[in-house]
């Protein structure tokens, strides 16, 4: 059941109304004097320089920070554009003869071991000749290892390690 109504509301047309007058001011145009009243042509608006809010406070007209920031080495001449050029790399290290030795005997081993008619003996004895080359060929890289790792210790006598 609605109340009774009271003097200061308004009934919804004239509200209607009022907002209808609102929005059609956001679309008109401003209509501005061509002069003063001293018959004077007003001066140039120029833009307002620095910060807009508060708009209730003074304005300020000193750079800020962002200001600042947009400008950052603005007054820097203009040096050459140099490109910067890597130094050369270094050079390959050198492999060693042994370690290349290895893999040719681990590589030959495969191959006499799967193909028992490339030398003019018994297939078996090909076989365990094959079978000779990559293990000897394995164990001259294993040997070849520097010893120790990142879980060993360090030896104590080594100085200063960097």
């Amino acid at each position: 059941m609605p109340g009774p109504e009271r003097e200061d509301q308004q009934p919804a047309d004239h509200i209607d109304a009022e907002f209808a007058k609102i929005v059609a001011g956001f679309d008109a145009v401003p209509s501005w004097p061509d002069d003063d009243e001293d018959g004077k042509q007003p001066p140039p608006a120029q833009p307002q320089q620095g910060p807009l809010w508060p708009a209730t406070g003074p304005v300020l007209n000193e750079p800020t920070l962002l200001d600042g920031l947009d400008t950052f080495g603005a007054g820097l001449p203009d040096g050459p554009d140099d490109k910067y050029v890597p130094p050369p790399p270094p050079p390959l290290p050198r492999v060693p003869f042994a370690a290349v030795f290895s893999v040719l005997a681990i590589v030959a081993g495969f191959v006499l071991f799967m193909d028992r008619t490339l030398l003019p003996v018994a297939g078996g004895v090909s076989m365990v000749l094959g079978l000779c080359l990559v293990f000897g060929g394995a164990a001259a890289l294993i040997m070849r290892l520097r010893p120790g790792g990142p879980d060993d210790d360090p030896p104590s006598d080594d100085g200063a390690v960097v």
